[in-house]
């Protein structure tokens, strides 16, 4: 028996929300092939997977904060400024996103900004945000592959041992 057990059912949830939060960014910002209505829709569902995210993780966050300083782990500290940089720039995605709209505004009776400015700040935000996933998914990789193994059927002896002994 493990003495400490990392994998566990909240930590498959917790990676099953990141490939959902992943797969999700991915298709949000697919605008030619979903249309803009679907971009800015999903793009608000998102929104509120990202503060499931938040608050899944909240302990961890809280933790390092308090904690930031003290620690000598720089692969924690970078763990937790990408987080923050990468929350921020997507809910600046939301808010131009919303302030822009075309489809969630319309719906309420109100019309959005049409702003260079605001596009770029959208745009430059997305940019960012991919590059915090990118990094984030580059710091997590070992207990990303480490929940995923613990996924596979456990088979006690390989299957052509099994055979060769049966001769």
């Amino acid at each position: 028996m493990e003495s400490k057990k990392i994998i566990s059912n909240k930590n498959i949830l917790l990676l099953a929300v990141d490939a959902l939060l992943l797969g999700g960014f991915w298709l949000v910002n697919q605008v030619k092939l979903t249309g803009i209505a679907f971009h800015e829709w999903f793009g608000l569902a998102l929104g509120l997977i990202l503060i499931l995210h938040l608050v899944m993780h909240w302990r961890w966050l809280l933790n390092m904060v308090k904690n930031f300083f003290k620690t000598t782990n720089l692969v924690q500290q970078l763990k937790l400024v990408l987080d923050i940089v990468g929350f921020a720039a997507f809910f600046t995605i939301i808010i131009s996103g919303i302030l822009m709209s075309k489809s969630v505004l319309p719906t309420f009776g109100l019309s959005g900004l049409h702003s260079h400015s605001l596009k770029i700040i959208h745009v430059t935000a997305t940019n960012l945000t991919i590059y915090m996933i990118a990094g984030h998914l580059l710091l997590n990789v070992k207990t990303i592959f480490k929940i995923l193994k613990s996924l596979l059927p456990k088979s006690r002896k390989p299957v052509v041992r099994e055979a060769l002994q049966s001769e």
